[in-house]
């Protein structure tokens, strides 16, 4: 069973505004949380990397070759990484805004060739930059959409898989004001063993993540425009502040 982790706060009012997140949150870049609301984080998938053992040899093959690499997850930029054992001759696409601080931290600004807000207006920005190969580290459950749109438009992509999604359900006995979304794959998880009060305010990071949740409920979807938990999490708390509970 996942433990919750709860911020707590003195405050005078007896009814908080009550917001669940389904996976950890970047809470060192929110700038202020107001008292009158909680927030718990119970996390719905599990990262489990690839053994670096099985990894290193053919990550460290590409190190000393001019690559066009992909990342759309921080996790699989955290992971490469971890194997490498030099500073790569690479150009890097990436999406905005945790998965580019990962590779800004990583591997250096300079090494950041374009990034966009989302998977689609990545792989179109790879597709303008005119390359002709890329090499896209993710995970097992990676989305359809970077790999689907470059190979239409004739690009050679190659997916090495550096890390493994598990759902890890948690049955979630009080009704919060708002559940955070922040990947399909935790959509799928969270409701194999819950379901949301009408009342419930869902909020979604992406449109992918949206279309999931509209399988499993006809609640009202405020959707990020951004690929970034922390934007995600702003919201939600401009959303709690203007909705307080009664």
């Amino acid at each position: 069973m996942v433990e919750a982790k709860f911020l707590k706060r003195k405050i005078m009012s007896d009814r908080r505004y009550n917001i669940l997140s389904t996976a950890a949150l970047p809470f060192d870049r929110i700038d202020h949380i107001p008292e009158s609301i909680d927030i718990k984080v119970v996390p719905f998938i599990k990262i489990i990397p690839i053994p670096s053992v099985e990894l290193k040899p053919s990550i460290n093959e590409l190190v000393s070759e001019k690559q066009n690499i992909v990342f759309t997850s921080a996790h699989a930029a955290r992971i490469v990484s971890d194997c490498l054992s030099e500073i790569p001759d690479w150009k890097i696409y990436c999406i905005r805004n945790e998965t580019r601080l990962a590779v800004e931290k990583l591997f250096g600004k300079n090494l950041i060739s374009k990034y966009a807000e989302n998977a689609l207006l990545l792989s179109q920005a790879i597709i303008d930059s005119g390359v002709k190969n890329a090499i896209f580290f993710c995970g097992d459950q990676r989305m359809d959409i970077v790999p689907d749109s470059l190979k239409k438009n004739g690009i050679e992509l190659t997916e090495l898989v550096v890390y493994q999604t598990r759902l890890t359900p948690v049955q979630i006995k009080e009704s919060p004001d708002a559940v955070l979304f922040f990947s399909p794959t935790a959509v799928r998880s969270f409701f194999s063993v819950n379901t949301v009060e009408s009342s419930t305010q869902i909020f979604a990071m992406g449109k992918t993540t949206a279309a999931a949740l509209s399988n499993f409920t006809s609640n009202n979807i405020i959707i990020s425009s951004e690929s970034d938990k922390a934007f995600v999490l702003n919201m939600a708390v401009e959303y709690a502040v203007s909705h307080p509970t009664i």
